[in-house]
């Protein structure tokens, strides 16, 4: 049943509380998700702590292991790489589904 406005006007108080509910609850699942979202990246982040090199270290190396280093360090960059693209596709759905949280609340009042 459709809530229209009352005799002065203003939406009943019952829509106002259906609305602070609807944020609340937008509010605690953004939260969660964020919370879940954060817990995984502390937990699947394959980034390796490099020490700094310094010039002459590498100059002392074989060519094997100036190759290995490389190889190494390219197998590093597409690991980032293809976490940066999953943690972009979760923030695009999460914003998706914000915006669509968001519409619903704003068909709401």
């Amino acid at each position: 049943v459709p809530v229209g406005p009352g005799h002065n006007g203003c939406y009943g108080s019952g829509l106002k509380q259906e609305v602070a509910a609807a944020l609340r609850a937008l509010r605690d699942n953004l939260l969660a998700e964020q919370k879940q979202l954060e817990e995984n990246q502390a937990g699947c982040s394959c980034v390796v702590q490099w020490k700094h090199l310094e010039s002459w270290e590498l100059q002392g190396r074989s060519m094997q292991q100036l190759s290995s280093l490389r190889a190494l360090l390219q197998q590093e960059v597409h690991a980032l790489s293809s976490e940066l693209v999953a943690h972009l596709l979760v923030r695009d759905q999460l914003r998706t589904k914000q915006d669509a949280m968001l519409l619903d609340v704003g068909d709401l009042t």
